[in-house]
């Protein structure tokens, strides 16, 4: 019933009651201190992390932890640089942040940055947060990196076998961490793909007939799927710039890529940005799965054509487009309560002078006559 997101520029963490979900209500306001990353709920409590970096070379973050009923901050403590994303498991018993310490993308190349990145896992077992503990997992000189030794995490989710799946954007690298021990269990490229008949000219015209074979992947946002198979919205950043999504086994092989479609659907819908055809296209940023009755659906962000595509995940092989839902300038985050039907999206840009405000949209899940 009630919905945090994080309000970057404001410094805050806010809440909406959305008890009547077509008629939100703010609902509080709490100041972090810095830039808030990312949110993460879990019972009674939420963690809220928050960027507080100087500059490039020496970053630096925090975290809160907030009861979510009384919006008290319970505990304040340091993490070992600048967070980009947080996760729990499904049991709450622990939770792992992608401590990104991202690089200057005006100095140089934009490669091998340090200090390096991390993956700070946190033991949320115990029912005091003060008891709770964390522990800091080095990521540097892993299989499949591109840079080993400047890894940059940036997105992690944590399926019910305590197993967190991290994406490593410009290493073009995936990693697995047990959180319950903090064991590497693997690491391995995310691979590349062709793409082909996608439009890769910034002329005001749309023309989908170009060709770019072997565009690594450099996925951003990951989620589960079950134990066993996740999905990977694929960004793309430093060398690559793939368009799609991709769903993976826990090895590592590739179940499905989605190529070129979402470029395509952009355009039917009248969404696609040719100013982008030069870069990533239609730019996925996120994605999101959840169960709906029999209905398995991921939620993919594009976040450059301002639009969420739905798939029905009944064969993990063959997804199947079957809805696309318009959301506000720039889908970031989003989040499904399939309890009651809903789906959430926090769209980021917010340009007065273009007369663009970002938005949170809530969907609700109807049934088809």
């Amino acid at each position: 019933m009630k919905l945090l997101y994080t309000n970057s520029p404001g410094g805050t963490l806010e809440f909406v009651d959305i008890t009547d979900p077509s008629y939100p209500m703010a609902a509080g306001v709490i100041n972090v201190g810095g830039e808030p990353t990312s949110v993460a709920v879990c019972g009674p409590y939420a963690i809220v992390v928050v960027n507080t970096s100087p500059n490039f070379v020496n970053p630096s973050g925090i975290f809160h932890v907030i009861d979510v009923d009384s919006q008290r901050v319970l505990r304040t403590d340091n993490l070992p640089g600048q967070p980009d994303s947080i996760g729990f498991a499904p049991d709450c018993s622990t939770a792992a942040v992608a401590i990104e310490n991202e690089r200057d993308e005006d100095l140089g190349d934009g490669r091998n940055q340090l200090p390096p990145g991390s993956l700070v896992i946190m033991d949320t077992s115990a029912s005091d947060p003060m008891d709770w503990s964390l522990r800091n997992i080095d990521l540097t000189g892993l299989d499949g990196t591109v840079y080993p030794d400047d890894p940059e995490p940036e997105y992690v989710s944590i399926n019910k076998d305590y197993i967190a799946v991290v994406t490593l954007q410009e290493n073009n690298a995936i990693v697995l961490v047990n959180t319950k021990t903090g064991q590497i269990l693997d690491s391995y490229s995310a691979g590349a793909v062709d793409l082909k008949g996608i439009d890769l000219t910034e002329d005001g015209i749309i023309s989908q007939t170009e060709d770019q074979p072997g565009r690594l992947r450099e996925p951003d946002g990951v989620t589960w799927l079950d134990e066993y198979f996740y999905a990977t919205a694929n960004e793309g950043d430093l060398d690559g710039g793939s368009r799609g999504f991709t769903i993976f086994d826990r090895v590592g092989g590739v179940v499905y890529d989605s190529g070129s479609e979402i470029d395509y659907v952009a355009a039917m819908v009248g969404q696609y940005p040719d100013e982008r055809s030069g870069n990533k296209g239609n730019e996925p940023e996120n994605v999101a799965f959840a169960k709906f009755g029999k209905d398995e659906l991921l939620f993919v962000n594009s976040e450059r054509s301002s639009i969420i595509l739905v798939y029905n995940l009944k064969s993990k092989s063959a997804p199947k487009l079957v809805q696309v839902l318009p959301a506000g300038t720039g889908p970031e985050g989003s989040y499904a309560i399939p309890s009651r039907n809903l789906f959430i999206v926090a769209s980021e840009v917010d340009s007065r002078g273009d007369k663009i405000r970002s938005t949170i949209n809530i969907y609700h899940k109807g049934t088809l006559d």
